[in-house]
């Protein structure tokens, strides 16, 4: 997973959290509503977890739950915890 570092320029100094609230709040409290809707709209994606699919039966799979969901089924196949594909065609003849 790549990270992005971004840095926030005014007068050629970078702007700490503080900077950047103090900035935003002054830019919001004079903004028009078109913006004062995109910025809400943004915030309120921002807050919610991104949903990457779906289980069978219809609950959200979230980015960080599939990664958590990847890395223990690459775990269990590390420490020898998969069948083979012979075995799961015995268990299908089965059914």
């Amino acid at each position: 997973m790549s990270t992005i570092n971004l840095k926030f320029v005014k007068n050629r100094m970078v702007m700490g959290v503080s900077e950047l609230r103090k900035e935003l709040h002054d830019f919001i409290n004079h903004a028009d509503e078109r913006f004062l809707k995109m910025v809400y709209a943004m915030s309120k994606e921002y807050e919610e977890p991104e949903i990457v699919g779906y289980t069978l039966d219809g609950s959200p799979i979230t980015r960080q739950h599939l990664v958590k969901r990847i890395k223990a089924a690459s775990e269990g196949v590390k420490s020898g915890d998969f069948l083979a594909q012979e075995d799961v065609e015995k268990e299908v003849e089965n059914w």
